[in-house]
C-alpha cells in the first residue's frame, strides 16, 4: 500500500496519483517498502537457515523442494502445504464436473421479479470461478429448468454438469494464438439431492 507514515506523522493516500508526491517522493515511498520486504525476508531465511542447520539428512529430504536446492536465487524455507501436494502440472483443458448448486441461499432477499436473472448470472458466475474462465455459457436445458415456473419460482437447487472447452479457431492465423476457453453449464436431472457431492464427470 501507498499509504505510509511519514516523518511528520501524516498519513498520505495520495502518492498514487502524485497529488502530494511528485515522481521523486513516490519513488523513496517504493524503494522504502522494497526495503522493509527485503529486510523481513531476510530476517525469515536467516530464521530457517538456523533450522535447518540443526536438521538430520533425513528430515531435510522433507524440506526439499521449497527452496533448499543450494540455488543463489531460492529462498530457504520450511516445508509448506503446497510443496506437499502432488505435483501433476499443467491441467487439462477439457474438464468437466458435476456439482449442486444451492439457488434459494444465492437469491436470499431477492426482488421477485429479479430472482431468475439473478440465478442465471450467479450460476455463470460459479462456472467462470471454477473454471477460471471469461466466456460462461448456459444450456438451453438449464435456462429452461430455472424459468420453467415463473421469474420468481426459482428451484431452491439445482444439478448441473460444467464443462470447460477450447473454442475453434477462425483462420489459421488464431491457430498461433493461445487457446480460448470458454464453460458450459448444463442440467443434470435427479431425483434427490441427498448425499451428492462435487465430483469429476467424462466430458462429452
Amino acid at each position: 500500500s501507498f499509504c505510509t507514515l511519514l516523518r511528520n506523522e501524516t498519513m498520505v493516500c495520495a502518492a498514487r496519483k502524485g497529488k502530494t508526491l511528485g515522481k521523486e517522493g513516490k519513488l523513496e515511498l517504493i524503494a522504502a517498502n522494497q526495503a522493509k520486504i527485503d529486510s523481513r525476508r531476510q530476517r525469515d531465511d536467516n530464521k530457517w537457515a538456523a533450522v535447518l542447520s540443526k536438521m538430520d539428512d533425513e528430515k531435510k529430504k522433507k524440506f526439499t523442494g521449497v527452496g533448499n536446492q543450494g540455488l543463489k536465487k531460492s529462498r530457504v524455507r520450511g516445508v509448506t502445504r503446497r510443496s506437499q501436494r502432488p505435483q501433476t502440472g499443467r491441467k487439462e483443458d477439457t474438464v468437466a464436473f458435476d456439482t449442486t448448486i444451492h439457488l434459494s441461499k444465492l437469491l436470499q432477499g431477492r426482488t421477485f421479479h429479479k430472482r431468475a436473472p439473478v440465478a442465471v448470472k450467479k450460476i455463470k458466475a460459479f462456472a467462470g470461478k471454477l473454471m477460471k474462465t471469461n466466456d460462461n455459457r448456459i444450456d438451453s436445458s438449464l435456462n429452461n429448468f430455472i424459468w420453467h415456473q415463473g421469474v420468481k419460482g426459482v428451484p431452491g437447487r439445482v444439478r448441473v454438469r460444467v464443462q470447460r472447452k477450447v473454442a475453434e479457431q477462425q483462420n489459421e492465423s488464431a491457430s498461433r494464438q493461445r487457446k480460448r476457453l470458454y464453460t458450459v453449464t448444463s442440467l443434470v436431472p435427479v431425483a434427490s439431492f441427498k448425499g451428492l457431492l462435487t465430483k469429476k464427470a467424462e466430458s462429452a
